[in-house]
């Protein structure tokens, strides 16, 4: 047999409540609750796909170079939070670039932010492109958080006649 203790409060004759005043009181606190509620839920479990960061333009490009010359590859992502909980790195082929032989040659800018950290700038910097560097991937990574956003580049060979007046 299940028991439940029931609790009277009894008002005293200056308070005289009527019985739409005791159900707006009620309402009120249910409402003043939930909300409590739901920011405690929210707060506690972020939405992941609001705050993951996002890289401005297309996942995956080709640029056109040629080898011996020089050439800078741009990333700009959105952080979706503030700029110092947010990572923006370049790699080559899954790689840092100062861990592979081209370290001297293919390195990182310092990472830059616009609009108070809202947008997030990083160059990788070829000295002079080389033959090898057509067989690699060149990968912009900018993670937080709440998630990961990646950008891939390919390069393309141009020969020097091709495409100059």
């Amino acid at each position: 047999m299940h028991m439940q203790a029931r609790v009277y409060i009894i008002p005293s004759v200056s308070q005289k409540p009527s019985f739409t005043e005791g159900t707006k009181m009620k309402w009120t606190s249910v409402l003043k609750v939930f909300g409590c509620l739901c920011l405690l839920f929210a707060n506690g479990f972020p939405v992941s796909e609001v705050d993951s960061p996002k890289i401005i333009g297309p996942p995956r490009c080709r640029i056109r170079a040629r080898p011996a010359e020089q050439l800078v590859l741009h990333c700009d992502a959105l952080a979706h939070t503030d700029a110092d909980e947010t990572l923006i790195y370049w790699l080559v082929d899954g790689s840092f670039p100062e861990e592979k032989s081209s370290h001297d040659r293919i390195v990182e800018s310092n990472e830059s932010n616009l609009l108070e950290g809202s947008i997030l700038h990083k160059s990788l910097v070829f000295k002079n492109v080389t033959r090898e560097d057509f067989k690699s991937t060149f990968s912009c990574v900018v993670t937080n958080a709440a998630g990961k956003a990646q950008k891939h580049i390919k390069l393309t060979e141009t020969t020097r006649g091709r495409g100059s007046n």
